[in-house]
């Protein structure tokens, strides 16, 4: 993998990605939605990757969409194909069948919230902030923030920071759901890669297909979504490794009895 806004590195399973554009404040542009959709793809059929941790360089996670990069009064058949290259990016993320954790510090305005929201945990600092302030500049958010913010923090919220514009801080963030933790900044990668060796001692089967069991729920009535557990649940049963899994465990249960 070679991209020109990602730096990445890969150590025992775990796939470090950081925005990488500091001197824009790691704004979002053409360029870095095409290097995270690419990025994502080839994780996708990477064996050796389970988890990822998405973070950005310099000081702040992602100051949003570089707005420099783009031009008012474009053609709207024009706009909405870049939307929806712009929404596959994201989608990249979120169909993953391996778990994905923001490491946030500093700013998450816009663009980069929504991109925080298709991972599946998000990790900040103290100082984070955070905001969706598309409003302000009379246009909508379109890289998921409508559909997935709701989702994580419930509409009433997800409607406050939208409709407002307003910014909010790590604490904030942390009581409505929207981060999981909140963390010293010198223990944020730390963190993310405990949580990233949590998640690999389980099935690599079993968390991708538990990723997507929830996330597709969402969208679907009480039968359908129990229905998809049961074809999800066929199979990760039917997969070699989790008889080997099994196996394994009954044989240290035994070791541990004969000690």
């Amino acid at each position: 993998m070679l991209f020109q806004t990602l730096s990445y590195a890969e150590k025992e399973g775990i796939l470090h990605v950081k925005l990488n554009r500091p001197e824009k404040r790691n704004a979002v542009n053409q360029q870095v939605i095409t290097d995270i959709r690419q990025c994502f793809a080839e994780v996708a059929t990477s064996p050796s990757v389970q988890v990822v941790l998405f973070s950005g360089e310099g000081k702040g996670f992602c100051a949003g969409t570089d707005l420099t990069s783009f031009q008012a009064g474009a053609d709207q058949q024009d706009i909405r194909r870049f939307v929806r290259y712009y929404q596959g990016a994201f989608r990249e993320i979120e169909l993953l069948e391996k778990a994905v954790i923001a490491l946030i510090h500093g700013f998450c305005f816009g663009a980069a919230l929504e991109l925080a929201l298709a991972c599946d945990m998000r990790i900040c600092t103290p100082e984070a902030i955070f905001n969706i302030p598309e409003v302000n500049m009379g246009i909508v958010p379109d890289g998921g923030g409508s559909q997935r913010l709701p989702r994580v923090v419930g509409m009433g919220r997800a409607k406050e920071l939208i409709l407002t514009g307003k910014v909010i801080d790590a604490q904030k963030a942390e009581k409505w759901g929207l981060v999981n933790e909140i963390v010293k900044p010198e223990d944020l990668e730390k963190t993310g890669i405990a949580w990233a060796k949590e998640i690999m001692s389980n099935s690599v089967i079993g968390v991708g297909l538990s990723k997507r069991n929830m996330d597709m729920s969402m969208n679907m009535g009480m039968d359908d979504a129990l229905e998809c557990a049961g074809m999800a649940q066929s199979l990760a049963f039917s997969d070699p490794s989790f008889l080997k899994r099994i196996e394994q465990r009954f044989m240290d249960k035994v070791k541990g009895k004969k000690g």
